[in-house]
């Protein structure tokens, strides 16, 4: 990839981390506020079944925030993850943003790479990285790829699963080769990867999926994110947010209701040590 389109792609990669962080430390300020801290906790008190197993608390409902805001990064991080490598096989290929992303009954596919569309030594380069990773695939059965992205694989969300299944039903209709990519290890769910599996998605994770990424689309993400100021700009932001959520309403609650306990702890072991003497 030459280096004008490195450059272009690196400022869009920047324009949309920035408006994600930016996306974060929103949310925290909204999400930790005093004004819907006690909206969460009057919602708990009132409820028929928190407050019977004592959950409707300052603690419980930090836990609550803290599930969304992880929930969010994640989301978040998989829109970056998805968006940018369009434009990368945009670039790569010679293709229009139909062409790469296009809607398959009404559901957007993150990446399509049309044979046919393709010229004849980028359609072999294709070809042999997918063979590396696939040896024992007849591709001759195949008129292109599609792919799907993920930063994280964490399909709590039957109906998630179900438009999965339907998407690669639909690509295998199209002739299609469905390949899902999953950047995150760690995040892989066995139970989900076998069923989408039989259901002819091939999966592709961590480091080999980082790989086929940067010889497909021509680069690495990650390069983007090693780089110095990239990485000052990413950490002076991320912990600025968990300075916000640190100094927010709702998680001084979750810090004071702490010493509480500490105060209630050390009254009743004054308290025992005063019956023993």
């Amino acid at each position: 990839m030459d280096k004008e389109t490195v450059s272009r792609v690196k400022a869009r990669f920047l324009k949309e981390l920035v408006h994600h962080l930016e996306g974060w430390r929103a949310k925290v300020r909204n999400d930790f506020s005093k004004e819907n801290f006690d909206n969460e906790l009057k919602s708990l008190k009132g409820d028929e079944l928190y407050p019977k197993f004592h959950l409707a608390t300052a603690d419980y409902v930090n836990v609550r925030f803290m599930g969304r805001i992880s929930i969010s990064i994640g989301r978040r991080l998989g829109e970056i993850y998805d968006k940018v490598p369009r434009f990368l096989v945009g670039a790569r290929f010679g293709l229009d943003p139909a062409s790469v992303a296009p809607l398959i009954d009404g559901l957007e596919l993150d990446i399509c790479l049309p044979f046919k569309r393709l010229a004849p030594a980028d359609h072999e380069y294709v070809l042999e990285e997918l063979t590396k990773l696939f040896p024992q695939q007849d591709f001759s059965e195949f008129d292109g790829v599609g792919i799907e992205i993920r930063y994280n694989f964490n399909p709590n969300d039957s109906a998630r699963l179900r438009k999965d299944v339907a998407m690669a039903e639909k690509l295998m209709g199209l002739r299609l080769f469905p390949v899902y990519l999953i950047f995150s290890s760690i995040s892989p769910r066995d139970e989900a990867i076998k069923r989408l599996s039989n259901a002819n998605w091939r999966f592709v994770v961590g480091r080999h999926a980082s790989e086929l990424s940067a010889n497909l689309f021509g680069l690495d993400l990650s390069t983007i994110l090693d780089l110095p100021e990239v990485s000052t700009s990413i950490k002076v932001e991320i912990d600025a947010m968990m300075s916000d959520l640190k100094r927010s309403y709702a998680f001084q609650q979750f810090v004071e209701s702490d010493y509480s306990l500490q105060q209630k702890q050390a009254l009743s072991q004054s308290l025992e040590n005063a019956v023993e003497r």
